[in-house]
């Protein structure tokens, strides 16, 4: 197993064990100071890794006053780590690397309108790019800050059926990313469905699309998508993410 995916298995594994270890998913037997924050705050994280690249993350949301599941104020924070290959005429070889860490507060509000609950969130973002090699015509290296703004969507059209979608942009380095998904449950663990994405950044662009499993563990739903992509830089692919959060 070489070094690249020693790393990315211990991304992924540090993200998961940080959320199912995390108070807000413990079981309904812990203390009830842990039963308190399992009422006001969420944690979420996920791995995503794709033709050169793998990205993990994990964040926490937490209502300030109130219930996480009620109508209220929101803040976020989320943090990230990854790594990553592109083309590169000024390096020998052709092919450089890149690491890549993120981090952002933000602040926001949850709104349900049944059957459609929305989060939308404003907030800052940092993040740092480290080259292999020095690239002074890569547009997205060394550390940025600024504004990120997030809209989160949950629905639930008829009773067996899961729609989200969600989508970010960011003045540092132009990122942006959206998602959307559909599902069907098909009994009370299982949901199976489709899902489409767009995501980038000054670098690159790239759109996706896949199919999708999911269950709920614990008021929280861990899904599993893959499927295929196109991306500016290194051309088409496949790409998998495994990812858990709450109905926002």
């Amino acid at each position: 197993m070489g070094i690249r995916a020693r790393r990315a298995i211990a991304v992924a594994a540090a993200v998961l064990a940080a959320c199912l270890l995390s108070p807000a998913f413990a079981a309904d037997t812990t203390p009830s100071l842990t039963d308190s924050l399992k009422n006001r705050l969420f944690l979420f994280g996920g791995f995503d890794v794709a033709r050169d690249s793998y990205f993990g993350w994990t964040g926490i949301v937490a209502a300030p006053s109130g219930r996480i599941d009620e109508d209220g104020p929101r803040l976020r924070l989320m943090g990230g780590l990854g790594r990553y290959r592109y083309h590169s005429s000024a390096v020998a070889g052709g092919v450089n690397e890149g690491t890549v860490s993120s981090g952002e507060i933000m602040l926001g509000w949850r709104r349900a309108y049944d059957p459609v609950i929305v989060a939308a969130y404003l907030g800052a973002q940092v993040e740092n790019h480290q080259l292999s090699v020095p690239d002074p015509g890569n547009p997205v290296s060394g550390t940025a800050a600024g504004i990120k703004g997030t809209i989160e969507i949950f629905s639930r059209p008829w009773p067996d059926t899961i729609a989200t979608a969600n989508a970010s942009a960011s003045t540092v380095h132009r990122g942006y990313n959206a998602r959307a998904t559909f599902a069907r449950e098909i009994n009370s663990w299982l949901a199976l469905g489709v899902e489409g994405a767009f995501l980038g950044d000054a670098r690159y662009h790239e759109p996706r699309v896949g199919l999708l499993a999911s269950t709920t563990l614990a008021g929280r739903i861990l899904a599993l998508s893959g499927g295929y992509l196109t991306n500016s830089d290194k051309g088409a692919g496949y790409y998998l993410t495994l990812s858990l959060y709450a109905p926002f």
